[in-house]
Order: structure tokens, then sequence, then C-alpha cells
């Protein structure tokens, strides 16, 4: 494959001039990229402007209108809906010496890269994984595979081809490679690059994961104001990797945390244990907080993809106790009932 029609297929039209000045550089101009799972980089039509920039200007008080969509990403699946699928209902990947080889090998042609030489290879590398396992499952082992090697990779390098994938990638996988790299670093740029792509569902995930750890100041106050502006599978993946480390995001969590536009079941019991349901129920609550545990116990009861409740014994016989001070729904208390 030449090289010129390769990086007009991952980056658009406006790519070719950087394949041919073989500026590998991140040269971000402010910018940050973004992608959607599970699409061949080949596939992809010629956008006008890297995802990131189309987010960017669609992006209004952090947030994306509900309907959404990068409209060259073809396809029947949802934003982050297949990586959901992938991250929910596949068994946790096993370890592979083979595939985290080649994983190094393509991490070591990033960080080696100069005049646009190993683009081929190095994305030739990650269709195959990604065809296989889903990028979106490779995120800790693309990590690991940084930090065991990073005596032998240099990390400038490797940052600036995670940032220049991000910041002119026009496919998903291109993106997500990017993001996967730009996870393993600890530079301030980093998190603001998580938070403007966080908007968009395909890439809360990534943003969820990041935010989460504790080295980011802000971090934790980031992912919050994501779980709020997001409202499908980036709700989520949000939910799930929030800290409980506030009043405000307790109560968020336990009102709205698993109000998203997928099932309440992911998030159901996660929000009853973060928001500290069992704490409430031991103590005096507002009809509002008994009522907001009991849509929570439902949902977490229903069948699906993530049916129960961690410690739901306790849980519920307190949730009927309460019910001596508050009505409970006739339907809600026989399924509590038919669990015990």
């Amino acid at each position: 494959m030449a090289l010129t029609p390769f990086f007009r297929k991952v980056f658009g039209k406006k790519s070719e001039e950087k394949a041919k000045n073989s500026d590998n550089s991140s040269e971000r101009e402010g910018q940050n990229g973004s992608t959607e799972s599970g699409e061949a980089l080949g596939a992809v039509p010629q956008p006008d402007c890297p995802i990131y920039e189309y987010i960017k200007s669609h992006t209004q008080d952090g947030r994306l209108s509900d309907d959404f969509r990068i409209p060259w990403l073809q396809g029947n699946w949802a934003p982050g809906a297949q990586d959901g699928v992938f991250l929910y209902h596949m068994a946790p990947l096993q370890p592979d010496p083979a595939r985290e080889q080649k994983i190094l090998k393509a991490l070591d042609l990033m960080a080696a890269e100069e005049n646009g030489n190993h683009i081929d290879e190095i994305f030739s590398i990650f269709e195959e994984i990604d065809k296989n396992t889903a990028i979106v499952r490779l995120l800790d082992e693309i990590i690991r595979v940084i930090f065991a090697n990073k005596a032998n990779l240099n990390p400038g390098n490797l940052l600036n081809f995670g940032d220049w994938l991000i910041c002119k990638g026009v496919s998903l996988l291109s993106v997500k490679v990017g993001l996967s790299v730009l996870a393993a670093f600890r530079v301030p740029f980093v998190e603001e690059v998580m938070t403007e792509l966080g908007v968009y569902d395909e890439f809360t995930y990534y943003a969820a994961r990041t935010l989460s750890q504790k080295h980011w100041e802000n971090g934790n106050d980031e992912l919050f104001q994501l779980a709020k502006n997001v409202r499908g599978w980036g709700r989520i993946h949000a939910v799930e990797y929030l800290r409980p480390e506030t009043q405000e995001i307790r109560n968020w969590l336990l009102f709205e945390g698993a109000d998203n536009d997928i099932l309440a079941q992911y998030s159901a019991d996660v929000c009853l244990q973060k928001a500290e349901a069992e704490k409430r129920l031991d103590s005096a609550l507002s009809e509002q907080e008994f009522e907001a545990i009991g849509k929570l116990i439902q949902a977490a009861l229903e069948s699906g993809p993530r049916p129960g409740i961690t410690n739901s014994e306790q849980i519920l016989s307190k949730f009927l106790e309460k019910g001596a001070e508050f009505s409970i729904d006739p339907e809600l208390r026989q399924m509590i009932l038919n669990v015990e």
C-alpha cells in the first residue's frame, strides 16, 4: 500500500501533506482527536476534518446534542455500543505473550517513527489486533507494555505519535490507539485531551479510566462533569469509575447515576454501593432518597446483563424495614421477597 493513499484513508486528505513533510511531531494546535470502535481504517470515507475538530465544533457547555453523530463513520452501532458489548458481555482477555509482542513491536515503531516510514506497519498491527480482540479491551495491556519497556522506548516520540493520532485521526481506530498510548503518560495535556473527547460516548471509557487515576489533581471532578454531560454508554463507563468522594457526587449517583439512555441495570448496583444506600437506610432519610433507592433496587433485580446487588441481604432487609415509614410499590416488594 502506498503511503499517501494510506494517510488519506486514516487521516483524511489534509494529512497527505503531513506524510510528505514527514512532520511526525505533535503540532497539537490546541486540538485532540477521537474515533469510534470496531471500524477498519481502510473503510473510513474521506472527511473534511479530524474527529477532534468535529467534536469540538459541536460541543456546547460541555455537551453534545442527543442526536450527535460523526457523519463519515458508518455502521449500525450506537456510539460506544460495540465497546460496551465487548467490555460487559465478553470474558476478560487472557494473557497472550504473542499479542503483547505485537503491541511492543508497534510501540517500538511509533517511538522510532521518522518520515512516515513505519505508518503502514504500525496500523497493520493494530488493525489485526483490533479485529481479533477489539482495541478497547487492550487498554490495560498497552499501558502495561509501555511501562514494562519504558527504558527502551523513546517516551517523547511515543507521546508525540499518540498525540498526533488524536489530533489528526478521522477513524475510530486511529484515535483510540492514540488515546491508549496517551493514557500511560502523566503530562497535563493528557488530562485536557480526555476531558475534551470524553463528551462523546465512544471515548468516555478512555477518559473515565484515565481521569479516575488518583495522580490527576482534578481528575475525579472532571470525570464527574463528564458523567453528568453524557447519557449513553459514556455515562455507564463514567459511573463505573467515578469515585464518590463528596456528598454531591453520592447524591447524584443515587438520583441520576443510573439514569442513562441504554439500560439502568448496568449501573444500578454500582450506584447503590457508591451512594451508600445501606448507610442511608440505617439513618433518617427523606422520602425522595427512599424512592431513589427503591428504583435502583428494582433495576438491579430485573433480569438482564448485570443482575444482582452486592450485599443484597443487608440492603434488601433494611429497605423492607424502612417500608414501615414509607410505602413500597407492591411489585417491588414482591421482587424483593422472591429474592429472599
